[in-house]
């Protein structure tokens, strides 16, 4: 099956109806999406953004840009991992540190973007787009978490 054909929210919510029916939870599809994250926005747009730099990487692997295909495709399949990961923090310090840790993988891919959009592969243009309102949402929950973690 092609992840990439996938609609996200439907299978969310398949899995969402079955596991509360008592049913299973094995599907085919992105591993373990459950109600705690379907709703979450930028838990599934960064999954669908490492998708893309899936994509990317693909295509700059033909092209045999080895070196930078695998940066590209750790840094920006690190950001949803880490985000991810957030999601599960022992404490809202926790989940403060890892968010940033996901936005500096964004801003090591957006470098590699630009790098690849300045050699003229085309399709990073269209990853940096997707990009730029990943990192504006990471900053703002960061933000906002810092603020609810000074007023505790």
């Amino acid at each position: 099956m092609d992840l990439r054909s996938i609609d996200i929210k439907e299978w969310q919510n398949t899995v969402v109806s079955e596991d509360l029916l008592g049913g299973s939870l094995v599907a085919e599809g992105p591993a373990s999406y459950n109600a705690r994250y379907k709703d979450n926005a930028i838990v599934t747009m960064t999954f669908q953004f490492a998708l893309t730099i899936w994509d990317l990487s693909e295509e700059l692997q033909e092209k045999k840009k080895f070196a930078v295909s695998n940066q590209l495709f750790r840094s920006g399949t690190a950001v949803g991992a880490l985000v991810r990961e957030a999601q599960n923090g022992e404490s809202l310090k926790d989940f403060i540190h890892k968010m940033k840790i996901s936005l500096k993988e964004a801003d090591e891919t957006e470098y590699w973007l630009l790098l690849c959009a300045a050699r003229n592969v085309s399709s990073a243009k269209n990853c940096l787009d997707s990009l730029l309102p990943i990192i504006r949402v990471l900053n703002k929950i960061i933000s906002t978490s810092n603020a609810n973690l000074i007023r505790k």
